[in-house]
């Protein structure tokens, strides 16, 4: 993995984050679906509703309908592990971050690429690429802060745990994973383990931080002047500012993790030609773009090309870059289970 982010580190500069869109219940979407459907497992919000907006249409043309199956990361890999012995699971595609993608392909839970199926797969940036998914977005995650009362900004992690913003700090509960791990940064942690986030964490709750349950939540929050600062994609940073919010971003000086968002089929997919068909829309130049137009982040696809304006505004500084941490998938995904616990028990229950 640190090899795979150093060959990122070019593309680093023309990408930027998705704004990761919150859970909603889980919906069992199968249930609903026609023959013809494909049963995309994804977040609610507006990750989904641009997926209807923009990816919907192009495979709509091919007779492909689309059933959501709205839920978490946790409960999608649940649903994909819990079904993968089975004759014919109830999702054809899985949408997750990197590690939760990890995790489920560790379980034997997803098909390895087909390339004969995807006719966009060579365009698909090969730093970006794995074995059992395709990448659909990418992100880094950013201090966020409101500039009425921050008007140069944090520079430290440490922010965090200054008694003058006590109460004033939201945090995404579906973001678990990755607060943790970035949280860790400012504890003298790194990516390869959850060890520095429970460290920081540990502190952190004496200054009673705010969990909310969704990435809007944390948005409502931060507009009604509850929080003062979160930690949040850059997408969706750029998202909350161009709608108005006064805030601004920063990769805090201690660093950032970067995460991609993928796609991948499910093993016992009972509809395999359409799942494919839906992954390779989503590297449609068209859908990329749209994607990077209304959620800004770059397109993950070589011939896929953005007005310069969006293209500055949405990447990476070459300092930035050097502020990136590489994962060390195996070792998260073994210990992502023990940081919910930590995260539900000794984090959020301290915290009220």
């Amino acid at each position: 993995m640190q090899n795979k982010l150093v060959n990122r580190r070019g593309f680093l500069k023309t990408a930027s984050g998705l704004a990761l869109a919150p859970a909603l219940p889980l919906i069992p979407g199968a249930a609903f679906a026609a023959e013809s459907d494909v049963v995309v497992g994804t977040w609610g919000g507006d990750y989904q509703n641009l997926l209807q907006q923009i990816i919907s249409p192009i495979v709509a043309k091919k007779n492909i309908g689309v059933v959501f199956d709205t839920g978490s990361a946790v409960a999608r890999v649940t649903k994909l592990r819990a079904e993968r012995n089975s004759r014919r699971g109830s999702m054809d595609v899985a949408l997750l971050g990197e590690v939760d993608m990890y995790d489920a392909e560790s379980s034997g839970a997803l098909e390895k690429i087909d390339a004969s199926k995807l006719s966009n797969l060579p365009n698909a940036l090969d730093t970006l690429k794995t074995p059992y998914s395709i990448p659909h977005i990418f992100s880094a995650m950013t201090l966020v802060y409101n500039t009425e009362k921050f008007p140069q900004g944090p520079k430290s992690l440490q922010a965090l745990l200054d008694p003058a913003n006590k109460g004033r700090v939201g945090l995404s509960d579906i973001l678990y994973l990755y607060n943790a791990v970035f949280v860790g940064l400012g504890a003298g942690g790194n990516a390869k383990s959850f060890e520095g986030g429970k460290k920081f964490l540990s502190t952190f709750k004496d200054n009673s931080p705010r969990v909310y349950p969704s990435n809007e939540a944390v948005a409502t929050a931060l507009k009604s002047g509850e929080i003062w600062m979160a930690c949040m994609w850059k997408a969706r940073a750029l998202q909350w500012r161009d709608s108005g919010l006064p805030v601004g971003f920063v990769i805090p000086e201690e660093g950032t993790i970067p995460v991609s968002f993928e796609a991948a089929v499910a093993k016992n997919s009972r509809n395999k030609d359409s799942a494919w068909a839906y992954l390779n829309a989503m590297l449609e130049p068209e859908g990329q773009v749209g994607f990077a137009q209304k959620m800004g982040y770059a397109p993950t696809v070589s011939n896929s090309t953005l007005p310069a304006d969006l293209q500055s505004r949405v990447g990476f500084t070459d300092a930035e870059v050097k502020l990136l941490q590489a994962y060390d998938l195996k070792a998260l995904t073994e210990g992502k289970a023990d940081m919910l616990e930590f995260w539900n028990k000794d984090f959020k229950a301290a915290i009220g």
